[in-house]
């Protein structure tokens, strides 16, 4: 093995002859130089898609809490029976607030769509601020006996809503419980008015679905000041959600369910994933072009240096050993291509973190002036397996043939 590795050193440092280049050189180079790129991008591509989860992740912080807790069965809890003491011992909860969501029909100056209320208590400021998700208005849900709304920036323009124009208000229809009175259908909808004083953005998805209200507006179109859909917690920093939700799923037992921010928008970061996924295939299958250059000129060396392999067969070279000799050159081959893409990479992804060097469109819209980067050790640890596989990969009918040549002069 170490024989082996050696003649591979010698044969990938050594220099041709009167200082020239000849046809397997130049291959080698070309392979080289291909896996430096594909690196490169891989890892780029990786950071990118990495950017990009942080900052829908940071997004959507700022609406959803790290946790929420809702009932095993039905879709409301009752507050007045909730094991509220049962929290108060857990070190990790910062801070909790409820929440009423129902689906209403909303109408503003003769236009009307569905939306989603979220009637939210006084505390949901300090679990989800939206102040960075402010584009207009003034982030006030209650003054004295008057109520205000929030709006997401989707509804308003379907809407036509103008936080500016005092004579307007936002009309709300909420269904009833009970039975219906056919003769009079509008009888099963519980109606307020309400002005909406501020408009925000978070994500496509929650701004042309969402309306924040007040949780005591909204109990008391439907008359009912008990219930709740969930409870919305707040860790303290350094608790992973994923860890405090198990605990707090003891503590709580089977009667509730407790979800992470990420269960809630599952769909989405699924989405986020199946996409790097096959990005990362993507770019793995340019990589074998390179690994394809590398089998042609590893094969092409085989053959130039059949009469050294002679040589070496003769002082007592085995057939594995000449095998192994051309593994590690391919190894070699892909490895420093490799280090010198990832070099690159790590280079391109650290100097967009600071200098913002590739600008977004629409940049004060998501919080980000240039493609969000996140260069993670995991990524530079894939991308550097990746290509160790495809050195072994590629190394096989050049070994063989190799070690073909031992056996013959055997």
């Amino acid at each position: 093995m170490r024989l082996s590795l050696y003649i591979a050193i010698r044969y990938f440092f050594s220099k041709r002859k009167k200082g020239g280049f000849n046809a397997i050189s130049i291959i080698s180079f070309i392979s080289i130089l291909g896996y430096a790129v594909g690196a490169a991008a891989l890892l780029i591509v990786l950071s990118v898609f990495n950017g990009f989860e942080g900052l829908f992740v940071k997004m959507y912080s700022n609406f959803d809490a790290d946790l929420r807790i809702t009932p095993a069965y039905g879709k409301v809890i009752n507050m007045d029976s909730f094991p509220s003491n049962l929290l108060k011992d857990i070190p990790s909860i910062n801070g909790t607030a409820w929440i009423w969501e129902e689906n209403a029909l909303l109408r503003y100056n003769g236009k009307q769509t569905i939306g989603t209320i979220r009637a939210v208590d006084d505390r949901y400021q300090s679990i989800n601020p939206l102040d960075s998700n402010l584009l207009k208005g003034l982030l006030i849900l209650k003054e004295g006996d008057t109520s205000y709304a929030w709006v997401g920036q989707g509804l308003t323009y379907q809407l036509g809503i103008d936080p500016d124009d005092p004579f307007n208000y936002l009309g709300i229809y909420l269904p009833k419980k009970g039975k219906i009175d056919m003769l009079n259908p509008e009888s099963a909808f519980a109606h307020g008015i309400i002005f909406p004083l501020a408009i925000f953005g978070v994500q496509e998805e929650v701004d042309n679905k969402y309306v924040i209200v007040p949780l005591k507006f909204t109990q008391t179109l439907l008359e009912d000041s008990a219930h709740a859909s969930a409870l919305e917690i707040k860790l303290a920093q350094g608790y992973s959600a994923t860890i405090e939700k198990q605990n707090i799923a003891k503590v709580l037992g089977q009667t509730y369910k407790v979800t992470t921010r990420f269960e809630l928008r599952e769909s989405f970061f699924k989405v986020m994933q199946s996409e790097k996924t096959i990005s990362y295939v993507i770019l793995v299958f340019i990589l074998l072009i390179a690994a394809f250059n590398t089998i042609g000129s590893l094969y092409m060396m085989v053959i130039e240096k059949k009469n050294d392999l002679f040589v070496y067969a003769s002082l007592g070279l085995r057939p594995n050993q000449a095998a192994f000799t051309f593994g590690f050159q391919s190894i070699l081959i892909s490895l420093s291509g490799g280090l010198i893409g990832l070099l690159l990479g790590s280079f391109i992804c650290l100097g967009q973190q600071k200098y913002n060097w590739v600008t977004l469109q629409n940049s004060d819209a998501i919080g980000a002036a240039g493609y969000p980067v996140i260069l993670k050790w995991e990524d530079i640890m894939i991308v550097f397996f990746t290509l160790l596989a495809m050195g072994i990969l590629t190394s096989i009918i050049p070994a063989l043939k190799a070690a073909h040549f031992i056996s013959q002069r055997k």
